[in-house]
């Protein structure tokens, strides 16, 4: 199998679950928690299925080939600790755009100071409730962590709505599928 091949297996990954689940199991929960984990925890990653692979597995729930318990715990932990390793590698690259703002050399010069102040001005207002909208919103869901991050927001203010807003994505759809695969 080569590169293009894998990437276009994991891009429709919701298309070949019956596929998974005979190969792999109970193995089968890691790779889909991976999956969602990577789509929401790397913000180069969401170009991977969120939604359809959270239907898809609930509609796989319904016919008892995964349990439905065990899809909506791991899909919340996984998006959870997803949202919060993008928010840390944000507010890692944004701590490093702080301090080359100073130097002569600028790593992130295409950053306008600006802008990246009228972020901070909106997390530190009411782009906390955005999370709970994002969600629902593919790239955004990898963008607002990384961004809130980035800004140096402070995780308390931010992690109740992170806690929230994942509650409602990944059970709404898990159960969405659930439903629909009755």
């Amino acid at each position: 199998m080569d590169l293009n091949q894998i990437i276009q297996f994991v891009s429709n990954i919701d298309l070949h679950l019956i596929e998974l689940i005979e190969q792999f199991g109970v193995g089968v929960y890691v790779i889909l928690f991976l999956i969602i984990f990577l789509e929401t925890g790397a913000v180069i990653m969401s170009i991977l299925p969120g939604d359809s692979l959270l239907v898809g597995a609930g509609a796989f729930a319904a016919t008892k080939d995964l349990n439905l318990a065990a899809l909506l715990i791991g899909f919340y932990l996984a998006t959870v600790l997803g949202d919060t390793l993008n928010f840390h590698l944000g507010q890692f690259f944004g701590q490093k755009y702080h301090h080359s703002r100073f130097e002569e050399k600028n790593l992130l010069k295409f950053i306008n100071k600006e802008n990246f102040e009228k972020v901070n001005r909106f997390f530190s207002n009411n782009g906390r409730k955005s999370f709970l909208f994002s969600r629902f919103i593919p790239v955004a869901r990898s963008l607002m962590p990384f961004s809130a991050g980035f800004t140096q927001v402070n995780f308390p203010d931010v992690f109740p709505f992170i806690l929230i807003g994942n509650a409602l994505w990944s059970g709404l759809y898990v159960l969405l599928g659930f439903f629909v695969g009755n």
